[in-house]
């Protein structure tokens, strides 16, 4: 499976980076970002690349930052072309992570096991302590 990550200014681009300092390289991922000086149709065109160029026609997720945003947006559109394409919001680190690994340990990647990474990630961290 590949993931394409899709966000507003740079978090899509800099949750990976930060996903590859944890954990190294990973394959079958792209990060973009809607800078301010773009409009919808190139957040469009550089997802369209990655989800076009797949010789080995894996599937393709597609995780952005928020739901009903510009990358959202785009990602329905695109699924009127590619009914194929998964499609999550909430983007986030843990998210990210879990995928890699389910990936590199050779797991079976569902939607819904990206979700619950995405979830679980989410800790009250004084709750945790004090507990």
């Amino acid at each position: 499976m590949r993931l394409l990550l899709m966000s507003h200014g740079n978090m899509a681009v800099e949750t990976l980076a930060s996903a590859e300092m944890i954990l190294g390289h990973i394959d079958n991922m792209k990060a973009i970002g809607l800078q301010p000086n773009q409009g919808p149709e190139d957040l469009q065109a550089e997802a369209e690349q990655f989800i076009n160029d797949n010789p080995n026609n894996e599937k393709t997720m597609v995780a952005v930052d928020l739901l009903g945003g510009t990358p959202s947006n785009v990602v329905v559109r695109l699924m009127a072309e590619h009914p194929e394409l998964e499609v999550v919001s909430g983007l986030s680190l843990p998210m990210v992570i879990g995928f890699a690994n389910q990936v590199m340990m050779g797991m079976e990647v569902s939607k819904q096991s990206v979700i619950d990474e995405a979830q679980n990630g989410i800790i009250d961290v004084n709750a945790k302590l004090n507990g």
